[in-house]
């Protein structure tokens, strides 16, 4: 067997899996010149061709670098000869960015990558044996539980709806240069691959004094396998544990206090999660500290706050809900389709009304039994129908007024089964 061949075996077998398992026709490939999604592109271009799937590429300008433009259009030369579409997105940002540019760079790309697809429903990127090796590492350093050592997985459903599939990630980076190699292709070399300041290239050299050590890649991919089977099964629970312990009363979350706090720790934390990043339509989990501290209070039947969501007691209950003041100026015309906070759909129309938070003002207008439907921090987050400052109509507090708004978010139970 020659070395292109048993190199491209195991990654035509993973993408043969993948067909099977979703049924694609076509697929998107994100590019970006270097060795790992060069290869990708060739390797899958090749098993396209036996599988008459039909390609597009896309590769993405950071615009960090000076050559960032060159190197995208090498990548549109090599996919100009292969006879596949593509294109170039531009990540159109101020020189001066503040924060972790990595992670802000990680986060446009997916979000260019997301509008670029279109109508594909598939994208694959060109992660590798060693990306896993060092993102596992990385977050064993940072001392993550679970959630961090699981790995990444050969699919993975984006929020915005779409799936990245990674066909490369049991295959190791030299080997793909091999490859590249073996058929005379030269691929651009990113700089920053050298700057030993760098987390992820600190983590290479670590990884090169473990296995002079006697630590195997298929070790580490069998760790993370485990953790991986540990994090799906104790997922698989969270639907069945929220059953047993509370319900959703339009957008709060109620949980019977004594079974919440009987659930083993791993399950509260897991639950405290879910509802914050379920409350807020957030992406991404709270950092682990917040999650105990709201833990510490939930067991102290005190009022805790994070990511938008508040936790607070009320008749033996732990009820969860929208923070006002992160909603307190969001707001859409009352007009027939308009969608607010992407929960609520107005179904019919008020000339010149609006809705927002019925908030301390609105408040105020209810009526006696409006303001009974449900306790004040709960109440004062619902939608309110408002022409100026008058409140008209409250249709989550009253049945009367009901049509007026359609529920359009997802369920909490639906959202734990889908994460």
């Amino acid at each position: 067997m020659s070395l292109t061949v048993k190199i491209k075996t195991p990654i035509f077998c993973t993408l043969s899996d993948l067909k099977e398992h979703y049924g694609f026709d076509e697929l998107g490939l994100a590019v970006s010149g270097g060795s790992d999604s060069l290869a990708m592109l060739y390797i899958c271009n090749d098993w396209a061709l036996e599988n008459n799937v039909k390609l597009h590429c896309v590769t993405v300008d950071h615009n960090l670098r000076s050559e960032s433009f060159k190197e995208a259009e090498l990548v549109a030369n090599h996919c100009n000869g292969l006879g596949i579409n593509h294109e170039v997105v531009e990540w159109k940002h101020e020189q001066n960015l503040s924060g972790n540019l990595s992670d802000l760079a990680r986060s446009a790309r997916y979000r260019l990558i997301g509008k670029w697809r279109k109508k594909l429903n598939f994208v694959l990127v060109g992660h590798t044996q060693n990306d896993q090796i060092e993102t596992f590492f990385m977050n064993l350093k940072r001392g993550s539980g679970i959630e961090g050592l699981k790995g990444m997985p050969v699919s993975f459903k984006r929020p915005e709806g779409y799936f990245i599939l990674r066909p490369l990630i049991h295959t190791s980076r030299e080997s793909l240069q091999q490859y590249l190699q073996q058929k005379n292709i030269n691929w651009v070399t990113d700089p920053s691959n050298s700057n030993k300041d760098s987390e992820r290239i600190s983590q290479r050299e670590t990884w090169k004094l473990l296995k002079s050590k006697g630590f195997f890649e298929s070790r580490i991919e069998l760790t993370v396998g485990h953790i991986r089977r540990a994090h799906d099964a104790l997922n698989q629970m969270l639907p069945i544990h929220f059953k047993k312990i509370g319900k959703q009363e339009l957008t709060d979350l109620l949980w019977e206090y004594n079974a919440f706090i009987s659930l083993p720790e791993e399950f509260k934390l897991r639950l405290i999660s879910a509802a914050v990043m379920w409350n807020g339509d957030l992406h991404y989990r709270p950092r682990f500290k917040a999650v105990l501290d709201v833990l510490k209070n939930i067991k102290e039947k005190k009022t805790a706050v994070l990511g938008g969501a508040i936790f607070y007691h009320h008749a033996d209950k732990i009820r969860i809900t929208t923070e006002f003041q992160s909603i307190k100026d969001n707001f859409v015309n009352c007009t027939v389709g308009s969608v607010w906070r992407n929960i609520w759909e107005v179904k019919r129309e008020i000339k010149d009304g609006y809705i927002t938070p019925i908030g301390i003002n609105g408040n105020n207008q209810l009526s006696k039994r409006q303001r009974s439907m449900m306790p004040y921090r709960s109440r004062i987050v619902q939608p309110g129908i408002f022409l100026k400052e008058k409140l008209l109509l409250a249709p989550t507090l009253d049945i009367e007024s009901s049509e007026y708004l359609s529920f359009c978010g997802i369920k909490f139970n639906d959202f734990l089964e889908r994460h």
